[in-house]
């Protein structure tokens, strides 16, 4: 299973229809969940935090990443902080940042699970605009 927990709400429509959009894309091919909570109490097998000091990744690096450990782990947790950030970066198994370039935490949410997409993609042989 796929999880991203989100700590912070979508509050524009468009990034609702776009996560919505991706997340019956991924559905096709995992059991996948988006969790909105105020603070974290729930863990992954493998956790991964978004965080911009983490490690940048190309999109067939991310590809291969995930696909690993898909393979390796039975529950892999995204993390997305709010504007404040994260306490409980303690918990990462690992972290990762979407670009050196600073985001508002809604589109992160949206860059992030099309990647996610974007991956499966990738792993899966499927053509998907480039």
């Amino acid at each position: 299973m796929i999880k991203i927990i989100c700590l912070g709400r979508l509050r524009e429509r468009f990034y609702s229809e776009a996560v919505e959009e991706y997340r019956k894309r991924i559905e096709k091919f995992f059991r996948f969940d988006i969790v909105e909570t105020d603070e974290i109490k729930d863990f992954g097998d493998f956790n991964i935090f978004l965080d911009e000091n983490g490690k940048e990744m190309s999109s067939q690096e991310f590809a291969n990443f995930l696909k690993y450990i898909l393979l390796k782990y039975k529950n892999v947790y995204f993390f997305i902080g709010s504007y404040k950030g994260f306490e409980e970066k303690k918990n990462a198994d690992f972290t990762l940042s979407l670009s050196k370039m600073t985001f508002p935490y809604q589109l992160c949410r949206v860059i992030l699970i099309e990647q996610i997409y974007r991956a499966i993609t990738i792993i899966k042989g499927i053509n998907y605009q480039k």
